[in-house]
């Protein structure tokens, strides 16, 4: 029997890689002491080897390993070779070159498997660490339900997600205003902002991007890796505001800003008017994503020319499921050029059984928002009250003429929230020990889910995180369906051992 996370999650060490939810499909893994949070991050065996599954871009499930060995297997390669796998050859193609670009003189190689229905690309062990990183920015990897697929030997069977795509994209036409032809999907959403990267600088080759706040960690590392480099401005005030205006007026050609409303982890909202109002004079694209505050609150359309959203997060909510979406606004002067570049890049759209579980899930996406609207600024305002927390950061008070900007009527400051506790070097880890709700990566998820966040996303760079105003100490905290009064005791519980 599956173990439903929400009434009864999987908080203790011993749940250590636990799935949330109870699913081979999850996205996210029980990671329920600092200790196994550090554990993972440095490799340990002892945390690595109880992993039933993680957040698939950082994670290569073990049904995805089964078929990478009967791969390699199959191809009568030698123990020292690795490979991933692909969907189409485009992603094959791109993968091979962004590993031979950044390695020097090994061998990768290119091999249609089950019978042309997918692409292995295969390189040495010696360099397996590059390839990684292509899975990790890009996204555009098998899913695990195809995998699983594959292992069956089910590869004719008729694909029935074109239907359940359509109906996906008439959904997300429905909540954003846009025609259906605007609208594109993706199997996670990395590859729906690589997908607009690559996208931007074909229109703009040799043209750097901005990006603009402290962002969801992969977005800039992805404006760092393609194209002709990046220029960041680390905060959402009025600082970088200049800074980008200056940027214009020397005359820089840019091929597009990025920007979060509201940022991951921070929940900062970039001032959206002040940057369309700077980049009119020279037509430069603004992408916008909007996974965490929701179109259901936000209409970010109004200034961006691209949004970008992962699917994976609010829209999906069971956690079950990996996706993406870019919709291009039909009132910008690029859709024409960005729309006719997305199409042109084939690219892997979704597995046909992750589509038909994605639609299914989005079924109750504006009711569940609704819900989760109501109960995080509850949180939020109690621990506010709360002599043991320094700071909380949530969009209703960050930065609030910015969020209001964009915010629809009636719309709320959706689930997510950080905060940092007084004296975090010896509080942090105790509380985060003693808080009994789900705790690993990822947001958006109909559980509650909690993780410390900067350990997660940048243990590498954690002082280059504190330069910019985010602490090694942070907690973030996703809020789901369960009733107030549940999270709230068990937040309070978990503080009460710290007192």
């Amino acid at each position: 029997m599956k173990r439903n996370v929400s009434s009864d999650p999987p908080y203790k060490s011993s749940d250590l890689g636990h799935p949330l939810p109870d699913s081979k499909y999850a996205v996210s893994v029980s990671l329920p002491t600092w200790d196994s949070v550090i554990g993972y991050e440095e490799g340990r065996d002892s945390v690595i080897n109880k992993l039933q599954t993680g957040y698939p871009r950082f994670f290569v499930s073990p049904i995805i390993k089964s078929l990478e060995f009967n791969v390699l297997r199959d191809l009568n390669l030698s123990s020292d070779q690795r490979c991933l796998l692909f969907d189409v050859e485009n992603t094959a193609v791109r993968c091979q070159k962004f590993i031979v670009d950044r390695t020097d003189g090994w061998e990768v190689l290119i091999k249609p498997i089950f019978h042309g229905k997918a692409y292995a690309v295969v390189f040495p062990i010696q360099i397996e660490h590059v390839a990684k990183k292509f899975w990790r920015f890009f996204g555009e990897g098998v899913s695990v339900r195809r995998a699983k697929s594959f292992l069956a030997n089910r590869t004719d069977e008729k694909n029935q997600g074109g239907e359940a795509v359509d109906q996906i994209k008439e959904k997300i036409s429905q909540d954003t205003g846009q025609d259906i032809e605007n609208i594109f999907i993706y199997p996670s959403g990395m590859a729906a902002v690589s997908a607009t990267h690559r996208a931007l600088t074909k229109i703009r080759p040799n043209a750097r991007s901005v990006q603009f706040d402290f962002p969801y960690v992969d977005v800039l590392k992805l404006q760092q890796e393609i194209g002709s480099g990046v220029i960041f401005l680390p905060s959402a005030d009025s600082e970088s505001i200049t800074k980008l205006k200056d940027i214009i007026d020397k005359g820089e050609l840019l091929c597009g800003i990025y920007c979060e409303v509201p940022s991951n982890p921070l929940l900062r909202s970039a001032d959206l008017a002040a940057i369309k109002s700077i980049v009119n004079s020279c037509n430069t694209p603004i992408v916008v994503d909007d996974t965490v505050a929701t179109n259901v609150n936000v209409n970010v359309l109004k200034y961006a020319d691209v949004v970008t959203t992962s699917l994976t997060k609010y829209y999906s909510g069971a956690g079950d499921v990996i996706a993406g979406a870019v919709i291009v606004n039909s009132s910008s002067a690029h859709a024409e050029e960005i729309i006719s570049q997305l199409k042109n890049q084939g690219d892997a759209c979704l597995f046909f059984e992750d589509a038909l579980v994605l639609r299914n899930n989005m079924s109750d996406y504006s009711q569940r928002i609704a819900r989760i609207n109501e109960t995080t600024p509850r949180l939020v305002d109690l621990l506010m009250e709360e002599p043991l927390i320094e700071k909380v950061w949530y969009p209703k008070y960050e930065t609030r003429q910015s969020y209001d900007a964009v915010r629809r009527s009636g719309g709320g400051f959706s689930g997510l929230f950080s905060m940092k506790l007084k004296n975090s070097e010896e509080k942090a880890q105790h509380f985060y020990d003693a808080l009994k709700l789900c705790k690993g990566p990822s947001l958006g998820a109909n559980f509650t889910l909690v993780c410390p966040y900067t350990l997660l996303a940048h243990y590498d760079e954690l002082d280059w995180c504190e330069k910019h105003g985010v602490s090694k100490w942070l907690i973030r905290i996703s809020v789901g369906l369960e009733s107030y009064e549940f999270l709230s005791k068990r937040i309070l519980e978990a503080l009460d051992e710290i007192r």
